[in-house]
């Protein structure tokens, strides 16, 4: 959901790197960290499901309280809502839930992994929907990370049990509709639908999506008086999740979309960071392999894309100029 508002064709909007690279890693930080709380919670008793509910009313009540203390009016019309529907459907139902579902029996890492390579899926995507051009550099990160995914899959020693790899599998629904999202937005996001209105609309809509899938598979799960650990850790993700929206919007803000292009590869290592010193998960000889692949495909895939933001800033200068 990259905001594609004037702003980011100013200069300006580059010219502090050191506040940028600190947003940069604080929201990298932000959303890797999600991942072990995810697991914590849905293996200490709170349903995937109800877990995702929460992830969705949390952050829309969060960011919907700040649209209105903007004094911004959120405009709904049968055109709208159908846009918020889908967005919500494949930018944070799908996903958030498949991911849930595979967090008790996946290692964090792993589903980190897994999960970031959005910008990977999105470009093949990208590319029969016409909103690309072919890049042969590109085209070998996709390469890369498919060799990556194979380490993970096929080697009998890669995953802890072989009965992980179809959680493993499951899981790649996850990127697969955070592309499918990010396309859908590119090309059909109404003119005057900036990013704050964009994220209210979309948790809103997942939140009402959500409500009768929690009520049917009986997975609501009720905060506890006193608070137990599970809720704590609900309510700290609802938080995160608050922070991670607001600090999206100001790295936008400050540095561009051509830093944001980074933080899938920081959101990645902060995982396989988490998963060690929570939960003691070891990278052997494939996971290990699979996580350089990776990694070194969201590096190719993400320098062309800065290299083609870089491009197109400078020419709407010259334009201007």
């Amino acid at each position: 959901m990259h905001d594609n508002e004037p702003l980011f064709m100013q200069k300006s909007s580059l010219s502090r790197p050191l506040l940028g690279l600190f947003l940069l890693i604080l929201l990298g930080f932000n959303w890797g960290t999600g991942f072990s709380i995810a697991r914590f919670a849905t293996t200490n008793g709170v349903p995937p499901v109800g877990y995702s509910f929460w992830q969705s009313l949390g952050p829309a009540i969060t960011i919907g309280s700040i649209a209105l203390l903007r004094a911004r009016s959120l405009k709904l019309n049968f055109s709208r809502a159908g846009f918020y529907f889908i967005c919500g459907l494949t930018g944070i139902v799908i996903p958030n839930t498949t991911m849930y579902l595979a967090a008790p029996h996946l290692p964090a890492g792993i589903v980190a992994m897994i999960v970031n390579i959005v910008p990977i899926v999105a470009y093949p995507m990208a590319l029969l929907a016409g909103l690309e051009t072919f890049n042969w550099q590109r085209i070998g990160g996709i390469l890369f990370a498919l060799c990556g995914l194979v380490l993970i899959i096929l080697p009998a020693s890669s995953l802890p049990s072989a009965g992980m790899v179809p959680w493993a599998l499951s899981t790649l629904i996850t990127p697969v509709s955070f592309a499918a999202c990010s396309i859908f937005v590119s090309r059909y996001r109404p003119a005057d639908c900036d990013s704050l209105d964009l994220a209210a609309g979309m948790l809103a809509f997942s939140s009402l999506l959500l409500t009768p899938m929690v009520f049917f598979t009986h997975s609501f799960y009720g905060f506890h008086f006193p608070f137990t650990s599970p809720d704590w850790i609900v309510l700290l993700e609802i938080i995160l999740s608050s922070i991670g929206y607001i600090l999206y919007f100001q790295l936008i803000k400050v540095a561009g979309p051509v830093y944001f292009s980074m933080v899938d590869t920081i959101v990645v290592l902060t995982g396989l960071m988490w998963g060690y010193f929570i939960f003691g998960e070891h990278l052997n000889q494939w996971t290990a392999s699979s996580v350089l692949m990776i990694v070194f495909a969201l590096l190719l895939v993400t320098q062309q894309q800065r290299a083609a933001t870089l491009s197109a800033i400078d020419a709407a200068h010259e334009n201007n100029a």
